[in-house]
C-alpha cells in the first residue's frame, strides 16, 4: 500500500493548518490526559464538599437547639475562597510549567508559528476546564449546604452575585497562575510565588502608616477575594469597609491583565 496518499493529506495545508481552535483543542486534549489534572479537581471538590458538610452541619445543629434562625447565605459558601484557590492556582501553574520539566514545550511553540496564539490557547483551554471545574464546586458546595441546613437558597440580598464571583475569580486566578508559570517556568517556584502574593502579603499591615493601613491593605489579594464575593448581609455586619464588590471584581481581573502581559512577554522573547 502506497503512503503517498496519506503523507499529502498529512501536509495538506488546507487541511492541516494552525488556527485557534485547533490549538485551544489540541491544549484541552493535553490536560485532559493528564492524571494529575483529575487527580486534582476530584481533590477540589471532595475536600471543599466535606468542609461544607462540616459548616453546614454546625449551623443545623444551631438551628435545630437553639432560638437563632440562620438563613442560608451565599457567604457560607464563598468565605472559603482564600484556601479553595489554592487548586486553581496549582491546576493553572501545572498546565504551562509540567510541559516546560518535560520539554514539550517546545512541541507546544513549533506546533503553531503564532506564540500570541499558542499563549492564548494556552490560558482559554484552562479557562474553559477550570471554569467547567469551579461551576462544579459551586454547585457542589451550594447542594450540600443547602441539604445540611435544611433550607432553601434564595438569590436576593447580593446571594447570586456573590456566587458568581466566587465562580469567576477562581477561574481568574487559574488564568493567572498559568501566566505566572510562563513567566518562573518551575512548578514549585510558581507554586511559592503565588502563596507568597496571597498571604505573605497581607503582613503589610505591620508597616505603621495610616496610607498602608487604611488604603493599601485593600488591594491585597485575599482582601480582594473576600471583598469581590462577600454579600451584602457580610457588607452590613462588617461596616462596609474597603472596596466594593465591583470594585474588588475590576482590580482582580486588572491584576489577571498585568500578570497576563508580562507572561506573554516572557514567553515572546525568550528561548524555550
Amino acid at each position: 500500500m502506497s503512503i503517498a496518499p496519506v503523507r499529502e493529506r498529512v501536509l495538506d495545508p488546507q487541511r492541516y493548518h494552525a488556527s485557534f481552535i485547533h490549538s485551544v483543542r489540541s491544549e484541552l486534549r493535553k490536560l485532559i490526559n493528564l492524571r494529575s489534572f483529575w487527580i486534582q479537581c476530584a481533590a477540589m471538590v471532595i475536600i471543599y464538599g466535606l468542609i461544607m458538610w462540616g459548616v453546614g452541619a454546625s449551623q443545623s445543629y444551631v438551628n435545630q437547639e437553639g432560638s437563632i434562625a440562620i438563613p442560608l447565605n451565599a457567604q457560607a459558601v464563598t468565605a472559603g475562597i482564600p484556601f479553595l484557590i489554592i487548586f486553581p492556582i496549582v491546576i493553572g501553574a501545572g498546565a504551562v510549567t509540567n510541559e516546560y520539566s518535560s520539554n514539550t514545550m517546545r512541541t507546544t511553540a513549533l506546533a503553531d508559528p503564532s506564540r500570541v496564539r499558542s499563549y492564548l490557547s494556552k490560558l482559554t483551554a484552562i479557562g474553559i476546564l477550570t471554569g467547567l471545574l469551579n461551576l462544579l464546586v459551586t454547585l457542589v458546595s451550594m447542594l450540600i449546604y443547602m441539604v445540611e441546613v435544611g433550607g432553601r437558597w434564595h438569590f436576593g440580598g447580593g446571594n447570586g452575585r456573590a456566587l458568581i464571583m466566587f465562580w469567576m475569580v477562581l477561574t481568574v486566578g487559574a488564568i493567572m497562575a498559568a501566566s505566572l508559570g510562563y513567566i518562573v517556568r518551575s512548578t514549585a517556584a510558581t507554586i511559592t510565588v503565588s502563596m507568597l502574593l496571597l498571604f505573605v502579603s497581607q503582613a503589610i499591615v505591620i508597616i505603621n502608616l495610616d496610607w498602608v493601613r487604611e488604603t493599601l491593605i485593600h488591594f491585597m489579594p485575599v482582601n480582594i477575594m473576600s471583598a469581590a464575593t462577600s454579600t451584602e448581609l457580610w457588607n452590613s455586619v462588617s461596616g462596609g469597609q474597603g472596596l466594593s464588590w465591583s470594585q474588588a471584581g475590576i482590580v482582580w481581573v486588572v491584576y489577571a491583565v498585568v500578570v497576563g502581559i508580562l507572561g506573554l512577554v516572557r514567553y515572546q522573547r525568550s528561548d524555550i
